[in-house]
């Protein structure tokens, strides 16, 4: 089956959806995007991805279509794919541009696409944990990029194809300080000496929407979690390492910079919490 997106306004078949090449996401990364998990036609933190959304549109002066219409998108989507389990991309762009260059033509309207793919559901075991190195490739913490879901993941890209070429699976990246954010397209959660430890905000890690729901189920389970700055020393000699992502929910790391996290396996704390988690998605799809 081909599957259904909509673009601008019009549901089509993904083989015939088309954007224009004058499109600012495509000649400048200049947009923003949500990849959010649903089951049948139910969201995951829906409003949680919108909230963000419209935060990093305002960071880029993007004049959003109204939320009533992108929900609307989002479930008709969801409906005529008819997929048990999907991710859904929604990516919103400048829109396309008559001009050249930086300068932003007035008047331009934003360009929507939401597209849907298959996705596996809760998961009722962890995935197989992930070998991290250190890139050499620092987050600029001082960005408006810094916090927001913006098209440009250049920087990801290469630090993560760096890695597989090292024989790693994903890389852990800094900020301007020497502090670290996170992995290309996760956070980072590390159990020092019996505390639950991942970056703030402020040191450049996304507020990533499976980061919050771990921080709450960390709360609601009595897991002592502290919102600290680490380096990646600190990380290295950590108990546990754990990544989380919405899609992927909660992945251990089984070794950071070539030394074995703990015994090599996934942690006690980690699979608590990552039970917690995928049972919050659970209850919540359902």
């Amino acid at each position: 089956m081909n599957p259904i997106v909509y673009l601008n306004g019009s549901f089509v078949p993904e083989a015939d959806a088309h954007l224009s090449l004058r499109d600012r996401g495509f000649t400048l990364a200049d947009g923003l995007f949500e990849t959010m998990v649903a089951s049948g036609d139910r969201i995951f933190r829906l409003d949680d991805h919108l909230t963000r959304l419209q935060r990093g549109a305002g960071v880029l002066y993007i004049q959003l279509p109204p939320v009533e219409e992108l929900v609307d998108a989002i479930h008709e989507a969801l409906l005529r794919n008819g997929l048990p389990h999907s991710v859904v991309r929604l990516t919103v762009t400048r829109g396309i541009d008559p001009g050249r260059g930086l300068d932003v033509t007035p008047g331009i309207t934003p360009s929507v696409v939401v597209r849907v793919t298959p996705w596996h559901g809760p998961l009722d075991s962890l995935p197989q944990g992930r070998r991290l190195i250190l890139s050499n490739i620092r987050r600029n913490d001082l960005s408006p990029l810094a916090g927001i879901k913006s098209l440009s993941y250049a920087e990801g890209v290469v630090a993560r194809l760096r890695a597989q070429r090292c024989g790693a699976d994903d890389a852990l990246m800094c900020n301007t300080r020497g502090f670290l954010t996170g992995a290309t397209s996760s956070n980072i959660f590390a159990v020092i000496r019996g505390e639950l430890v991942t970056p703030p905000e402020g040191d450049g890690a996304l507020p990533g929407i499976a980061r919050r729901t771990v921080l709450e189920e960390a709360g609601r389970l009595g897991i002592l979690v502290s919102e600290l700055s680490l380096m990646p020393e600190g990380v290295a000699g950590a108990d546990e390492v754990f990544l989380t992502n919405v899609v992927t929910g909660v992945v251990p790391a089984v070794s950071v910079f070539g030394a074995a996290v703990g015994p090599g396996l996934s942690g006690p704390v980690t699979e608590r919490l990552a039970n917690a988690y995928w049972d919050r998605v659970g209850v919540e799809l359902s």
